[in-house]
């Protein structure tokens, strides 16, 4: 199922209560998938890194700063920065 159908069968759901725990549920899901995807990203710019890339010439390429490269290497959310 995708999101927006997800989003959308909560959106319909007439019962309140049963609305709020399936936008918990979600919610939760989707806080895993971030992190998963976070870990992924930290670890592909490594591997960049282990291949010879700078850190400079990764976040070019990412179209971010260094300085953001180094806040995802130590695990920094934006929201943090």
């Amino acid at each position: 199922m995708s999101t927006s159908s997800e989003l959308e069968q909560i959106h319909q759901e007439p019962d309140p209560i049963r609305r709020a725990q399936r936008a918990g549920m979600l919610l939760a899901a989707f806080r895993q998938q971030a992190a998963e995807l976070a870990r992924l990203r930290r670890v592909a710019i490594e591997e960049a890194h282990d291949q010879g890339m700078t850190y400079t010439e990764i976040a070019t390429a990412l179209g971010i700063t260094k300085g953001r490269i180094t806040q995802i290497r130590n695990g920094v959310l934006p929201s943090q920065s």
